[in-house]
């Protein structure tokens, strides 16, 4: 699901050979997908593992994206350092929401309860999983070194 991806993709193409109506439509596709993006940031679904610095850092950053290519009819018309940092922005907001939205997966489990026959269904996000096997890990290591366990 990365929307930005395609986005840029589209205003990398050489906006020329298509004429003005392409490279509006390509400007209007970035937004588009811009608003797409900053609504799932808002969602609990996509992006619900996303933390608000990350969150922060990716609508600053598509702001960025914004402003660099208002009044661009065609990215040859940028100078390299500007379309440097557009390719850097986009890498920025590629990353942080690859992670954030593979955090965000749900992994259910079936599991026989203790005792029964009758099996449970546990459903958690990669994230939630991450965190609570590394606060069992925890949990094990300051039994078997006898020291108190924190219950916070």
């Amino acid at each position: 699901m990365n929307y930005i991806l395609a986005a840029i993709a589209v205003l990398l193409l050489p906006l020329t050979a298509f004429g003005e109506t392409a490279k509006l439509l390509a400007l209007d596709q970035f937004e588009h997908q811009k608003a797409t993006i900053l609504q799932d940031i808002k969602g609990d679904t996509v992006y619900s593992e996303i933390s608000h610095k990350d969150a922060n850092i990716v609508r600053d950053a598509l702001d960025r994206m914004s402003e660099n290519l208002q009044g661009v009819a065609d990215l040859g018309e940028m100078t390299v350092a500007q379309r440097a940092e557009l390719y850097n922005d986009q890498e920025l907001v590629n990353t942080i929401l690859t992670m954030a939205e593979n955090d965000s997966r749900m992994v259910c489990r079936r599991r026989g309860r203790l005792g029964t026959n009758f099996k449970t269904t546990t459903c958690e996000t990669v994230a939630e999983r991450r965190e609570r096997q590394e606060a069992d890990r925890l949990a094990i290591d300051q039994l078997l070194r006898g020291t108190p366990i924190n219950s916070n």
